[in-house]
């Protein structure tokens, strides 16, 4: 009976070193990206919603986004939509495969208001999924989750 209690202590004493040692947090989006330009909130955006950080992602959007779209409705977006426009690929994994294009674009007609383009280039696509970013409150940029601008440029037809 000895044997199998120093047996299950050791074994519940490795488990919990492993659990410790093997787990280790997601950084802390606010420690690598910010949100003081139109690329950064959008680089900030995808972060959170690689991460699962979907309340900060949510948060990053515009007043009136949150309004029409509440953090479930959100949350379900990211997690559970394919586009079946584009080859029923997700929401998230567009969001989240694609690079962002450093060279922001001005919304016609606005001087405030930015496009960010993420670009998707896979072998049966090409995507262009543009955010609209406006300014936020404390210097901060917002996602019109409402806006979007996107094209499929197609690929090839194999």
């Amino acid at each position: 009976m000895a044997d199998c209690r120093a047996f299950f202590t050791a074994a519940l004493i490795t488990t919990i070193l492993f659990l410790s040692s093997g787990c280790q947090q997601i950084p802390r989006v606010e420690d690598h990206f910010n949100r003081s330009t139109p690329v950064e909130t959008v680089r900030y955006f995808r972060y959170c919603v690689d991460a699962g950080e979907l309340d900060l992602a949510y948060e990053t959007l515009t007043t009136e986004s949150r309004n029409s779209v509440t953090p479930l409705q959100f949350k379900a977006l990211i997690r559970f939509v394919d586009v079946p426009e584009l080859n029923n690929l997700g929401l998230r994994d567009l969001i989240v495969q694609s690079d962002v294009d450093t060279r922001p674009e001005t919304v016609s007609g606005s001087t405030q208001n930015w496009w960010v383009t993420l670009i998707l280039d896979t072998e049966d696509q090409y995507i262009e999924y543009s955010l609209k970013l406006v300014p936020g409150t404390a210097s901060q940029w917002q996602v019109d989750l409402l806006s979007p601008r996107g094209i499929d440029l197609g690929g090839s037809d194999s």
